[in-house]
């Protein structure tokens, strides 16, 4: 009884035991508190950005920044945040779009689709992707699964529902499809 509360208690603590952690990556954590503001920023100007989407970038940023700073086409945070500011004034027009505010997330998120588009002009843009995918494989990421699993396509992928878990509306909302969940058998 007492294995079975203390593994239960592992599962529920989330990412190596740090509490408030959405993400691990060798040994840098990524709180929730950090993803739930970055996602917060961003919603306005990337509509139906989910939080894993938001996740998935954060991880791997870092290692997308220094295979291009590796190939000199490295990108500076005023370079990100003027890509926001941009996309910001288009998406909302200049008034609204030039007060919006860009923590250190959301210049991440912009410094990588920076990085990322620079590095696909590079001569050779395979060798480049190359290197980032080896990198990101080498390193050690935990995603809390709350946020679901970080998977080989690079991605956060959203949390499956278990399937001893009710639907809204009780199991006749679930979808026709579904497999049902095993009925205990009678002694």
């Amino acid at each position: 009884m007492v294995a079975a509360v203390v593994a239960a208690g592992g599962l529920l603590a989330g990412c190596s035991g740090q509490p408030g952690a959405a993400a691990v990556v060798d040994g840098r954590t990524i709180t929730t508190a950090e993803l739930a503001a970055t996602h917060e920023e961003l919603a306005p100007i990337y509509n139906g950005a989910r939080a894993q989407d938001v996740l998935g970038v954060l991880i791997t940023e870092p290692f997308a920044a220094e295979v291009a700073a590796e190939a000199g086409v490295g990108v500076n945070d005023e370079q990100a945040l003027a890509l926001l500011r941009n996309v910001a004034v288009q998406a909302l027009g200049e008034e609204e779009g030039a007060e919006l505010e860009f923590g250190p997330g959301a210049v991440a998120i912009g410094r990588y689709s920076l990085v990322t588009s620079a590095l696909q002009d590079l001569a050779d843009p395979q060798a480049a992707a190359t290197e980032y995918q080896a990198r990101v494989a080498a390193a050690d990421i935990e995603v809390n699964p709350r946020f679901g699993d970080f998977t080989d396509d690079l991605v956060v992928a959203p949390p499956t529902t278990p399937s001893w878990v009710v639907p809204p509306g009780g199991r006749d909302a679930a979808p026709v499809d579904a497999t049902p969940a095993p009925a205990p058998t009678p002694k």
